[in-house]
């Protein structure tokens, strides 16, 4: 108990709507953190859910006090249903020197805040400081998906997501963030739908604050279960992307991955127009796609030798990036008035 007594008090949130399906994990992993229950605080923060997600992560939370006493649980409604406007809701309420927020769909590491809180009190200079995030299926439909996405072939320089060293990085998902950053940096912009971390994270940057990666710490994330799943996803992302370009107040959140889509899916049909009128520009798209998909088939052999399965990571890579391209261009184009 006197050692408990000097851990620094933690504010653990989980901001939700309709996900009584991923819910109960979500709120398991903050219960099973390796770090004191007197030093840390979970919050439950519901965009006004029309299924059990309530009602679960309240039976989760009963059934883990019936075997391990009590714990620091608060609810909170979320009326906006915006991830942004949740978790500043959680952020402005938080009783905690630092604050951690998961989303329904992961499962934190029973290390994350423990050792996360270590690196924030041993480096001064990190705002935020996280692990890596394993991307996982709970079927088997969907592990191919999670394959595309934990591959530095379909999310680019995301190094959260495949990194195998530790270091100072440009972002991470699930961190701990020094309460006192927000009180800099503001809070999260609530007219963003999607990529409100990478503005946060920009103004964090242009503030000084930097972001650790542990790759010991390896939180879960479970994938969407559809292709179609997660081209809707890819297509809101690109979408948001462009937006948040447009808008954030630092570009610091920004970087080349985020804009490849939209080259890529751009270049393609530049090349068959021109190839229309001219030899060479076919020549061009063919060697195009010949890298294209000889990186596919490289990437894809490092998670599987199965000829199958090889053949459709290929096919969910090009839909990953044509869907968050396509995301990108349409938001372009209704920028400049086209659309």
């Amino acid at each position: 108990m006197e050692q408990s007594q000097t851990k620094p008090f933690v504010t653990a949130m989980i901001v939700a709507r309709n996900e009584e399906s991923y819910i109960k994990r979500a709120v398991a992993s903050f219960l099973n953190q390796h770090y004191p229950k007197e030093s840390l605080e979970i919050l439950i923060i519901d965009g006004n859910s029309e299924d059990r997600t309530v009602e679960i992560a309240k039976e989760t939370i009963d059934a883990y006090e019936r075997v391990h006493g009590k714990v620091q649980v608060r609810y909170f409604e979320n009326p906006k249903r915006l991830l942004a406007a949740g978790w500043n809701i959680g952020i402005k309420a938080a009783r905690g020197e630092y604050v951690v927020r998961i989303d329904a769909h992961a499962q934190a590491d029973p290390n994350l805040i423990g050792k996360c809180v270590q690196i924030l009190q041993e480096k001064p200079d990190v705002a935020c400081a996280g692990g890596r995030i394993e991307t996982e299926s709970l079927t088997k439909k969907g592990r191919l998906i999670a394959d595309v996405l934990s591959s530095p072939f379909g999310v680019g320089n995301a190094r959260f997501r495949y990194a195998s060293q530790s270091g100072y990085v440009d972002t991470v998902a699930y961190g701990v963030y020094r309460k006192s950053v927000f009180e800099k940096a503001g809070y999260f912009n609530e007219e963003f739908m999607r990529n409100q971390d990478n503005d946060m994270h920009g103004r964090i940057k242009t503030c000084g604050g930097k972001f650790y990666l542990d790759t010991s710490i390896k939180s879960i994330y479970h994938a969407r279960e559809s292709v179609k799943g997660m081209m809707k996803q890819a297509l809101g992302n690109g979408k948001w992307g462009i937006i948040g370009w447009r808008k954030s107040e630092s570009k610091e959140g920004i970087s080349l991955r985020h804009m490849i889509p939209l080259f890529f899916v751009s270049g393609n049909m530049l090349l068959i127009v021109a190839g229309i009128f001219y030899r060479a520009f076919r020549w061009m798209f063919l060697a195009m796609y010949l890298l294209y998909f000889g990186a596919a088939v490289y990437f894809a052999l490092k998670k599987t030798k199965k000829i199958e399965e090889i053949v459709k990571m290929c096919g969910c890579y090009w839909l990953l990036h044509v869907s968050y391209g396509t995301g990108s261009l349409l938001e372009v184009f209704k920028f400049k008035g086209i659309r």
